[in-house]
């Protein structure tokens, strides 16, 4: 009897071996009441199969035993609607579900909340958007999806707006996928194979950790795949090419247009191994958006107002132009990923190659209007620039035990960029149109860069539930290395005569090194129920040195006459202290978390070149908050506070003057104190299911003590600019979404608002020498509405008008001041026709009131147009493409900054047509298909 007991407790020892408890409570939240005796099921996601179950007891508490693994849990209940969800099982001893809510069936009829059918629904923090319940052609991808989910924006650029904000971060599948860069992932991932989009405030590892933040969140979309999706292949292969016509007066035309493209994808279970290639001469980058904004083969560029200090501001319904940048790319890029997770180790590494070789013209029209003067300006510049770029990632996770866990990562980029300029520019007086200068100049560079960074974070959770212990550490370092030419001839003007000259021959050097160092040891303690307290140090430690040297080539033997008063070696270091602390309440409907931290730093700069030193030492809090309440499982309001220092940069430091471009000279200023940048934001979203209406408002608010903004010193129309501190820099936004499908006529319908204010600090002396402060005031308010249509096979027709108004406000002379109003919208549909034959198209237009400064028609209408035919079971696809039927593209764009306005025309890629073809291939789920 003896023996047999032994076994029967051997037995269910090892039964119970790498089981995980789950717990939680089942609650009416609506009625706050707990509830007794619903049944919670657990069935394996893989095969359906039932592998336990149990009931909730009196106070709606649950216990149970499984398995590591994924999971269907079943909750049903006799008065309440059953609710399913997926469940990934962990092993790490317990996992609390918290608090999980039925919908009494009284209340079914005003909201469904039945999981597996939901178009929309919210989740803690998240935000989640089924997939499938928002309708893409066939075949489209991820970047189309995002275009059919309210509150999402994505312009012409590829740069994706989720709920107000800019999408800083894309993972597949919780995941980076390429090092997270948004293009790579959008525009090659087909829609039909994602489950659900989830949008969230993204916080660093760290914090996730503790639960507490630490003001480095960012914007985050994960992709969810289809689980029957990661069983198999996928990809697509496509090419084509063309005639053009010409984008400027010396351009070959006869070249032609081409682009290929290819794409795969491997998925099982866990692993993702993914590869693409592109190579084209049209533009066609599929980079992330802040750097195909960098080429000339991008469209609509939504920059607008220039504000104090150099800045470009995004303002929303204030476009000025028809393209961005400069020059059409020809690219070469390419790149591999993979991904796998092994027990408990997971693994994410990728490589990028991206070569682009851009050449191009830009001409400028542009007039300044100082306190005493104003004048005219003329340019003209014939560019061309060549990149390489390597680029790798690498990520490690693993949980070393029950105990401790581990991230690893580690990035590198190598970068070598050679760029020549032709640079031709006037100034004339405006008055009577006298010539104050002329200027030529051919710059050349060919620059160096490479950066490398590694982070490792270490975790340990204590047998006390939520006591915990991490250590942080990263290492940075960049290394560049520029060497340039200058030749320029600069001719200075009175009553129309040349006055006086000035030559520069000159060759440029200019070597930086800077490393990084930090860490940061977090503890975490349970103080009661739901509340949390964090205590943390920092400690980091930077360290730069900039040397840069001009050597002045029209005195012979360029390396042995050096110019001193252009050459210097400047070190610039800062070690930093940083004591903090935090607090965290959470529940089912509150998420509090509160912290600060003080930041001691002692800065050190060095003029190695004259033998003098700055010491000084600077202490700021930085404190964090932020607040989610969960009014219903429907409705979600947010807060949000982020304060933060900034320090000057090495460059804006260094005390040299900067020749680069003879007419506008900067000049570093070693006494610069760092900024402090308030934050404030408020969000709210809400949902109804039953009649498929989203709505959500955001507000946000800052404001910047000692910022960096510009002092500039104007003579015969030479600019030499310093950066200075000041205050009373601010900017506030106004963000509403609304979307909701009108059932009767099965149309969606929307509208979003956006409201934007800055308020800038400058400063500017005329002719006369005397500085003025320059206050710079923008609004730009537009409304958008969105009307989608569509009918399964037959049609899918989308409109989106825009309507703006902008003011621009500056005090130190009134003449370059604007208020203009602005239409402009976006028209996209498709059109299925017999014989698989399929017919798109979409309309870009933007018409702005007319300024008698600007005599040149800028309106334009950018109309392009495909025919498609799918070809053997719809696995290929023939297709036949006109870009800007009209022709209208002429890179022009129109800008006020504090005392100017400019317009621009860049080369860019106008009409040209192009006969492309299309594999998609797949094997996935067991089944081949396209």
């Amino acid at each position: 009897m003896k023996k047999l007991f032994i076994l029967i407790a051997l037995f269910s020892c090892l039964q119970s071996f790498g089981q995980v408890q789950l717990k939680g409570i089942i609650a009416d939240t609506s009625e706050n009441k707990k509830l007794e005796n619903a049944v919670i099921s657990f069935m394996r996601l893989k095969d359906s199969v039932l592998t336990t179950f149990t009931r909730s007891k009196k106070e709606g508490q649950f216990n149970l035993n499984v398995d590591t693994g994924a999971y269907i849990m079943l909750i049903t209940h006799g008065n309440y609607a059953d609710l399913t969800d997926q469940i990934q099982v962990r092993n790490n001893g317990v996992q609390d579900l918290g608090v999980i809510s039925l919908l009494s069936k009284m209340k079914i009829l005003d909201e469904v909340i039945v999981r597996g059918n939901r178009a929309i629904f919210m989740k803690g923090d998240t935000t989640i958007f089924t997939a499938d319940s928002f309708k893409v052609a066939e075949g489209a991808n991820v970047e189309s999806l995002f275009k059919k989910l309210p509150g999402f924006t994505v312009d012409r650029n590829g740069k994706i707006t989720a709920q107000g904000k800019t999408v800083e971060k894309l993972l597949v599948d919780g995941e980076e996928f390429f090092g997270s860069d948004p293009g790579i992932a959008t525009k090659n991932l087909r829609a039909d194979i994602v489950q659900h989009v989830q949008v969230y405030e993204g916080m660093s590892d760290q914090a996730k950790f503790t639960g507490i933040d630490d003001g480095n969140s960012k914007q985050t979309v994960n992709l969810v795949l289809k689980e029957d999706k990661k069983k198999g292949y996928f990809g697509k292969l496509e090419g084509g090419g063309g005639v053009r016509e010409k984008s400027h007066a010396n351009d070959n035309a006869s070249k032609g247009r081409y682009y290929g493209t290819a794409m795969f994808n491997s998925f099982k279970a866990k692993r993702k191994l993914s590869a693409f290639l592109i190579g084209s001469n049209t533009g066609y980058l599929d980079l992330n958006w802040d750097d195909a904004s960098k080429f000339g083969g991008s469209e609509g560029g939504r920059f607008g107002m220039m504000g104090g200090g150099g800045g470009v501001f995004m303002m929303a319904g204030s476009s000025f132009s028809d393209a961005s940048g400069g020059g059409i790319p020809v690219n070469q890029n390419g790149g591999v990923h993979y991904s796998n997770k092994f027990n408990q180790t997971s693994i994410n590494l990728g490589y990028k190659l991206n070569q682009n070789s851009a050449p191009g013209n830009t001409t400028v029209f542009s007039k300044t209007f100082t306190p005493d003067s104003s004048w005219v300006t003329n340019s003209n510049n014939d560019f061309d620039s060549k990149t390489l770029k390597h680029s790798g990632n690498f990520k490690l996770e693993t949980q070393l035990d029950s105990s401790n866990s581990i991230i690893f990562r580690t990035n590198a980029d190598f970068n070598n960029t050679k760029s020549t300029s032709n640079y031709f520019v006037e100034n004339l007086k405006e008055i009577g149109g006298d010539l104050i200068n002329k200027n030529s100049r051919t710059n050349t560079s060919d620059k160096d860069q490479s950066t490398f960074g590694s982070n490792l974070l270490w975790m340990h959770k204590f047998k006390k539930e939520f006591r915990s212990l991490s250590v942080n550490t990263n290492f940075n370092y960049t290394k560049s290395d520029a060497d340039g030419d200058l030749k320029s001839n600069l001719n200075f003007y009175k009553n129309n005569l040349i006055d006086s000259v000035s030559n520069i021959d000159q060759r440029n050097q200019t070597l930086l090194n800077s490393k990084s160092f930090g860490t940061t040891l977090s503890y975490t303690e349970p103080l009661a129920k739901d509340v949390y307290l964090e205590l943390n140090y920092g400690f980091n430690k930077n360290l730069s040195d900039n040397v840069r040297n001009v050597w002045d080539k029209a005195l012979g033997n360029a390396n042995n006459s050096l110019v001193d008063s252009l050459s210097n070696d400047f070190t610039y270091n800062q070690t930093s202290n940083i004591p903090g602390v935090g607090f965290r309440y959470a529940n089912k409907k509150w998420n509090i978390s509160l912290s600060t931290k003080m930041a001691i730093t002692d800065y050190e700069q060095k003029d190695n070149s004259k033998n003098k030193s700055y010491d000084y030492s600077f202490t700021n809090h930085s404190p964090s908050a932020r607040l989610t309440y969960n009014i219903t499982p429907s409705k979600r309001i947010g807060f949000n506070y982020n304060g933060n220092s900034q320090a000057p940069s090495l460059e804006q430091l260094q005390p040299i003057r900067d020749n680069t471009d003879p007419l506008n000279e900067y000049i570093g200023n070693p006494n610069l104190n760092p900024s402090f940048d308030h934050r404030f934001s408020m969000n709210l979203n809400s949902f109804k299911m039953l009649s498929e209406r989203f709505f959500m408002v955001g507000l946000n608010y800052g404001f910047t003590q000692n910022a960096f903004v510009s002092l500039t010193k104007i003579e015969n129309a030479v600019r030499k600019t310093q950066t200075v501190n000041t205050n009373g820099n601010n900017n506030a936004s106004l963000f509403l979404s609304y979307n909701k499908k009108i059932k009767p006529w099965d149309l969606r319908l929307g509208g979003n608002i956006n409201s934007n204010y800055n308020r800038n600090i400058s400063y500017v002396a005329g002719f006369n020498g005397t500085v003025s402060k320059n206050i710079n005031n923008n609004y730009s308010n537009s409304i958008s509405i969105e009307i989608g249509k569509e009918v399964d096979q037959k049609y899918d027709i989308n409109i989106e008008p825009r309507f703006g108004y902008t003011v621009s406000k500056a005090s130190v002379n009134t003449n370059a001041n604007s208020n203009y109003w602005t239409i402009g919208g976006d028209i996209n549909g498709t059109v299925y026709l017999p014989k698989e034959f399929e017919i798109s198209s979409d309309l870009y237009f933007d018409f702005r009131q007319k300024d008698k400064r600007f005599p040149t028609n800028n309106n334009f209408t950018i109309w392009n147009a495909e025919l498609k035919k799918w070809i053997y079971k719809k696995e290929f696809q023939l297709k036949f493409t006109v870009n800007d039927i009209l022709n209208q593209k002429s890179g022009y764009s129109r800008n006020f900054d504090d005392y100017s306005l400019t317009e621009t025309y860049n080369t860019i890629l106008r009409r040209h047509f192009l006969l492309g073809f299309v594999w998609n291939f797949s094997k996935t789920g067991g089944q081949v298909k396209n």
